[in-house]
């Protein structure tokens, strides 16, 4: 039994009623049928339908283009969006990982089998009948990530597929049935084909999951991770792994695999990833190990702002316990200031109080007036600041 409510399926159900009314077919698929069957809230719904593209453009008022090459137009309803993708058989794959042709004759049950996996070839109909053709709710039941049909060619036509399991195995907590594993270790060497920035979105809902250890054994048994960019020694930090849980963000679980290489900077740019994230990154890991070396204080804390409950969760791992929230909150709440902007003087006031021109040390100083406000050996105050600023300049 599959029970879907909320305002998002409400509304999806009118899109369906439409395209139904309008006489074609129309069907809700992929994730949305395996996360209600096991379930998981649901709040993003794709189409499969026979309506194409430009039939489906013409049936509603808002409708973006969104990928429709391949048949895919998103349709704008009640402030949700839902990908409507005509039905469609593929020809031939030319590079492992795109087919060379779309046909749009297809049907639901043609459009199921191209489909990956069997938990994501299920589909639901309006009147509530579920399409199953190829044991995907059998497999939901046994916690099994199986191919549609032999999983050779599944994986030989998209190479993606391959770290598409595995992250289904860690985020769903699954296993990979025998012959899909036997696939996956046989052509593990077709990742070198598909872009990194592909493979990026993949790994990252991998680290996510509850079966994160499972999913990174499976990699390395079938030798992925000699074809990914600088996981070559992630067996070495293995007992860190268990501790994954602890982390919140993709910033913090992206900072405990660079964590694990040399140069974590390089490894984050080697995986495509944008300057800002790095940045964020390189952050959190430089803070994270300070508080490692130096304990957690009034400095290390007001440094590692606003990211410092983040750092002990990522400290935590690192040291293989449970995070201390408490902790930093509490040192954080104790803080007089939490960010140099409420400081009490300026760079101006420095200049004007020394009567000299802008340089390097008005950073300086501004740097040390912080640390002696954050440890309170002086008040957060002009008065104070000045005072204390004429001793400073004379030692």
């Amino acid at each position: 039994m599959i029970n879907l409510s909320g305002k998002a399926y409400e509304s999806c159900v009118e899109v369906l009623q439409k395209l139904t009314n309008a006489g074609y077919e129309a069907f809700i698929v992929g994730g949305a049928v395996r996360d209600a069957m096991l379930g998981l809230p649901v709040s993003d719904f794709d189409i499969a339908s026979s309506a194409k593209p430009e039939e489906v453009i013409a049936l509603f008022h808002k409708v973006i283009p969104t990928g429709i090459d391949h048949g895919t137009v998103t349709v704008m309803h009640h402030s949700f969006s839902y990908e409507v993708t005509t039905f469609r058989t593929d020809a031939a794959y030319v590079d492992f990982r795109h087919p060379n042709e779309v046909s749009y004759m297809g049907s639901i049950k043609e459009d199921l089998a191209r489909r990956d996996f069997t938990i994501n070839s299920m589909a639901l109909s309006l009147d509530g009948t579920l399409i199953d053709l190829y044991g995907g709710q059998e497999d939901i039941k046994n916690a099994l990530i199986r191919t549609v049909g032999n999983p050779l060619e599944r994986f030989q036509e998209d190479a993606l597929r391959m770290i598409r399991a595995v992250r289904f195995q860690s985020t769903l907590n699954f296993a990979l049935d025998k012959p899909t594993e036997r696939a996956l270790k046989k052509q593990a060497d077709l990742l070198q084909y598909v872009a990194v920035e592909r493979i990026q979105t993949e790994f990252s809902k991998m680290l996510s999951g509850k079966g994160i250890q499972q999913a990174l054994v499976t990699l390395i048994q079938a030798n992925v991770h000699h074809i990914l960019p600088g996981i070559q020694q992630i067996e070495k930090s293995f007992d860190e792994v268990p501790f994954l849980v602890n982390l919140a963000t993709e910033v913090e679980r992206w900072a405990w695999l660079a964590s694990t290489t040399e140069e974590p900077k390089r490894f984050l740019k080697n995986w495509r990833l944008s300057n800002r994230f790095v940045k964020e990154v390189d952050h959190l890991l430089e803070n994270a190990r300070s508080a490692q070396t130096n304990g957690w204080n009034k400095e290390t804390v007001y440094t590692a702002l606003p990211e410092a409950v983040a750092c002990e969760r990522l400290l935590s791992v690192f040291e293989k316990r449970l995070p201390v929230i408490e902790n930093v909150e509490r040192i954080t709440s104790e803080l007089p200031i939490t960010s140099s902007t409420m400081l009490a003087v300026t760079g101006e006031d420095l200049m004007q109080w020394r009567g000299v021109s802008p340089g390097p040390w008005i950073g300086e100083a501004l740097r040390e007036i912080e640390l002696a406000v954050i440890n309170e050996e002086i008040k957060n105050e002009k008065s104070s600041i000045r005072r204390w600023l004429k001793q400073w300049q004379t030692q």
